[in-house]
């Protein structure tokens, strides 16, 4: 594992800790309560499994006592099949921080929606461009996963990831006939980047700072298509994994300042950049790398369980400067 200097501007360096002391500065804290852990990219190899390296690792840290938290941009029922493989049943932050469910129960426990009368405005810039709206849900209110606002076709994309993962959908011609207005956690499409490029540009400009836009590669989306896919998401502005990793935290007790995580995408930056040790893939995005502590393996090379043995060996730790 590469890592980062602390102090100043954040920058990698070659280093391996397996042969250098353990990653320590300033009053040593030690060993993270908690490690979260962001699935594409991340956990889930390019072809979207988890290997059998990742997944014996992951058995060595809760057998050690390591709190695990799983951190996605998906929805439960979009990752369901992943937690089984992993017998996973705990803390899902799910839809990019929107939502904070126990999967055992599948209930939510916390969330962030948006204001009714903001989704109008989003879902009109959306649809105005030819795409369909895909409306995100707390599925525990809506009753599905997803409400498609429009008569346009849906992407080729979309299709395959229906059908890949499973999640449930309701099509509506137009937004008042919506049944569960209250309970939008994110308002979407998929598309490619000079599509979306204005469209964030726009809802920003009219909503600043009560909602929150983006658009990013949808790297496994893109591996299904001829072109690179970007992901249109307009999330409450308090929507994020940090936040909801701080929930989870305050409902068992545990110190947020003692967490560590691993992420690669542009919804993982905040909790990269605001856990007591932020770890990137090799393979994450710039803004990722930007932010982080430390390095880890790209996912193609099981960096997750990586980490979790440099985390149980003490080759990483937590420093005295923890947010």
């Amino acid at each position: 594992m590469r890592t980062v200097r602390p102090g100043g501007p954040r920058f990698k360096v070659d280093l391996d800790v397996s042969q250098t002391a353990p990653r320590c500065y300033g009053a040593c804290m030690g060993r993270p309560e908690l490690l979260v852990i962001d699935l594409d990219g991340t956990l889930l190899d390019p072809a979207g499994e988890v290997s059998e390296d990742n997944r014996e690792a992951l058995g060595r840290a809760r057998a050690a006592g390591l709190h695990l938290v799983i951190a996605t941009g998906r929805a439960l029922s979009e990752c369901r099949h992943v937690l089984q493989t992993i017998g996973y049943d705990g803390a899902l932050v799910s839809a990019s921080g929107s939502l904070l469910v126990d999967v055992a129960s599948a209930s939510t426990t916390d969330r962030r929606t948006i204001c009714p009368s903001l989704v109008e405005p989003v879902v009109s810039e959306i649809d105005g461009g030819g795409t369909p709206t895909l409306m995100l849900k707390d599925r525990e209110v809506a009753g599905v996963d997803y409400v498609i606002v429009g008569d346009h076709d849906l992407h080729p994309v979309s299709d395959w990831w229906f059908e890949h993962t499973g999640a449930t959908w309701l099509r509506v011609s137009a937004l008042q006939d919506d049944p569960a207005p209250e309970a939008t956690v994110r308002v979407g499409a998929v598309g490619t980047p000079d599509e979306f490029g204005p469209v964030v540009g726009r809802i920003a400009d009219a909503h600043g700072d009560a909602l929150l836009a983006r658009h990013w590669e949808a790297v496994t989306s893109s591996a299904h298509a001829d072109e690179t896919i970007h992901l249109l998401e307009v999330f409450h502005p308090e929507a994020d994994k940090w936040t909801m990793v701080q929930s989870h935290c305050a409902q068992v007790g545990l110190s947020a300042a003692r967490s560590a995580a691993v992420g690669d995408g542009l919804n993982d930056v905040l909790l990269i950049e605001q856990c007591g040790l932020g770890v990137a893939m090799e393979n994450a995005d710039h803004r990722v790398l930007a932010v982080a502590d430390a390095v880890t393996d790209a996912n193609h090379r099981h960096g997750v369980a990586r980490l979790i043995d440099d985390l149980l060996s003490g080759r990483l730790a937590l420093d005295g400067g923890g947010a």
